[in-house]
């Protein structure tokens, strides 16, 4: 198996157990260095323990410098990679996939147009089935994904 699959493994369960084991073993002697009385310290022969104001100002540190980079930094660096509002690149990329034709569609031929049926002709979505593509109408299949002109797009929201 590769090692850079994601499964579990015996290696992974081991060092799993071991940094879960490390983690207790610190975590308990910091909530014993924080809450007993340094002169009970001082009577094992522990004379040389950080001050105990350091058991609350490094937490608060660390969770200062969490919600800073959370709340600020990483945001900020998301609206510095973000193009400009009037820039293409917020429309198109590398991998748009544009058709050859402006248009976007080929028309099929007069003769080969499906009458309206619709009962409604305010209803009527005749004009997708007009701008198909002839080979998409043979083999009646959905047309391939590509992306649209943005001239296309406003021609047909705006005018």
């Amino acid at each position: 198996m590769p090692e850079h699959m994601p499964g579990p493994t015996p290696s992974r369960g081991v060092y799993g157990l071991a940094m879960h084991l490390a983690f207790q073993i610190t975590f308990i002697a910091f909530i014993i260095w924080a809450a007993v009385p340094e002169k009970w310290f001082h009577d094992l022969g522990i004379t040389y323990l950080p001050q105990h104001y350091w058991a609350v100002a490094v937490p608060i540190f660390v969770l200062t410098v969490i919600a800073l980079f959370a709340f600020i930094i990483y945001p900020s660096l998301g609206l510095l990679m973000t193009p400009d509002i009037d820039s293409l690149d917020t429309i198109q990329d590398s991998h748009s996939k544009l058709s050859n034709d402006r248009k976007n569609h080929i028309n099929v031929d007069k003769k080969r147009r499906i009458p309206c049926v619709c009962r409604k002709q305010t209803f009527c979505m005749k004009h997708i089935y007009d701008t198909m593509d002839d080979a998409v109408m043979q083999r009646n299949a959905i047309p391939g994904v590509r992306d649209l002109h943005i001239e296309d797009v406003s021609e047909d929201l705006y005018l």
